[in-house]
């Protein structure tokens, strides 16, 4: 059986990577945003709080289940 070395999958892998950036990115850098995608960066910056705030809300949520679980089993413990 032939095994690929291990070094070969990294560089095969870094390789990939280039060429997904390249298809993406056209291989050109970039260096700023272009004035017919202001809107959708806009809009993608929109989405991208709404979901931070969503996030937020969910930790807090999870706080807060966290806390009355640990009170209830404090509860428990001592024997109400």
């Amino acid at each position: 059986m032939f095994m690929i070395p291990s070094w070969a999958i990294g560089v095969a892998i870094i390789i990939i990577a280039a060429q997904v950036s390249k298809a993406i990115f056209g291989g050109r850098p970039r260096r700023g945003t272009a004035p017919e995608h202001e809107a959708e960066v806009g809009e993608l910056r929109q989405h991208l709080e709404a979901m931070q705030s969503r996030v937020a809300e969910l930790e807090e949520r999870v706080d807060f289940t966290e806390r009355l679980l640990a009170k209830q089993r404090d509860t428990d413990r001592l024997g109400a």
